[in-house]
This record gives structure tokens, sequence and C-alpha cells, in this order.
């Protein structure tokens, strides 16, 4: 049994965000074709592969490594009436095998992670088209000199820094920085963290004595205590940017 997918892979969404925030990057875009190809990379559930679909009148590539993410994603499009301009992948990011150049727009909500920000944004520059756009949510300080604590949650993902020292990163790779904000602390509860509690809730009775399934309790609630406790000191921004034609 996977625990894990039980409690993350049943939330709203993968990870910290919200459809207003979809909203807001894009409307960030100067202009895309009547009817975009997309690619929704590494897209969980997909409740922002719904509203890309909603507002931009093309096509989407939902990608993601879990079958189970992807059949959630079917399944919303479907009963929203939107399954006819859906395509499913099924494939590792980090071993996508798409031709150059065949993407108008490539997004990302935190999920770019998994290739690390610089080399992502590097592989992901060779299959949108000269002049198309990428925008990607990535984990930021927000201020300096985090507590041990916070530095422990992020241990794993060393390549957190400022905004600043990101937008260096996309300018160096070629793209010109269109736009960027940092996601509020809702953006974290009420898609994200406050389903979770009651997913954590819900399971902690009958997963008692399951050493596999009580540590993944025990891990999601020290994420959530880590964010509720220090939430001014990281978050995620969001990076809009355009490739260099």
């Amino acid at each position: 049994m996977n625990y894990f997918l039980q409690i993350y892979g049943t939330l709203p969404r993968a990870g910290p965000g919200s459809n207003a925030l979809t909203r807001k990057a894009l409307a960030l875009i100067p202009h895309l074709p009547d009817s975009p190809r997309i690619l929704d990379l590494g897209c969980g559930p997909g409740m922002q592969t719904l509203e890309l679909l909603r507002l931009s009148n093309g096509t989407v590539v939902a990608l993601d490594f879990l079958p189970e993410m992807l059949e959630r994603v079917k399944a919303a499009a479907q009963n929203a009436g939107l399954s006819e301009r859906l395509e499913i992948v099924h494939q590792d990011m980090n071993r996508m095998d798409f031709p150059e150049g065949v993407f108008d727009l490539i997004w990302s909500e935190g999920a770019i992670y998994n290739m690390g920000f610089e080399n992502g944004l590097k592989k992901i520059k060779k299959l949108v088209k000269p002049g198309g756009y990428v925008a990607v949510s990535e984990a930021v300080w927000l201020q300096p000199d985090p507590p041990a604590e916070v530095l422990e949650f992020w241990r794993e993902y060393p390549e957190i820094d400022t905004v600043a020292a990101k937008l260096e990163i996309v300018k160096k790779i070629g793209y010109e920085v269109l736009g960027h904000f940092i996601l509020p602390p809702t953006a974290w509860t009420e898609a994200y963290y406050d389903p979770m509690e009651k997913r954590i809730a819900a399971k902690a009775g009958a997963w008692r004595g399951i050493p596999e399934a009580e540590a993944v309790l025990q891990e999601a609630r020290k994420e959530i205590a880590v964010f509720r406790k220090y939430p001014d000191y990281f978050s995620y921004a969001f990076f809009v940017m355009q490739n260099g034609a």
C-alpha cells in the first residue's frame, strides 16, 4: 500500500498554488496564439491544467510520472467538458522525448525542482518555440538567515535561493523575464496544507502501529508545522519568461 499517495496524492493540489495565481501568471504573458500548444510539466492532480484549458483555448499536454495523477487529470477534464483538448503523457520529466520547438508555452507549478531549476530551464528551452513562453513556480528564500529548523526542512533541495539569484539564472540561460511574484501563505494552506491536515486526521487511527504509514504521517505533520511556524522565511515564486527568438 502506498501510504504517501494516500495522503499527498488525494489533495486538491500537489503543492502551493491556486487558480487565481495561475491566472495571475498567465496574465503576464503578452500574447499567445489563438490555439496554443501548452506543456504542463509535472501536472499532478491537474488543478492548474484545467485552468489552462479554460483560459487558453489551446491543447494542454499534461505530463507526470505518476499514473494516479494522470487518471485524476483525465477524469477532472472529462467532468469539466474539456477533455477534447487534453493530452496525457505518462513520462518522467527528466526523460522527455518531445521534438524541439513544439510548444508555445511550457508551464510547471511546483515541479521543476525535480529537474533542478537551472537544469530544468535549460532543458525545456529546447522544447519551447523561439519567442514562446515559460512559466514556473520555484522555492525561494524570503529573508536571510533562516532558522536551523527551516534549513533542515529544505536540506533535500539545496537549490532554494533568493528571488534575485533565481532571476539571474533565468537571464543567464537566455530568457527575457516578463514578471515574477511571491505566492502568499494562503497558496500553501487553502488547497494544500488544510486538506492535508484533514487527511492526516482521517488516517491516523487506522494507520496506528504501521511503521511505514506512521512515518508518512509524521513527515506530513512536520512539513505543515515548519511552514505554519516560519511562513515569513520561505515560499514559492512564480517566474514568467520568454524564450529568446
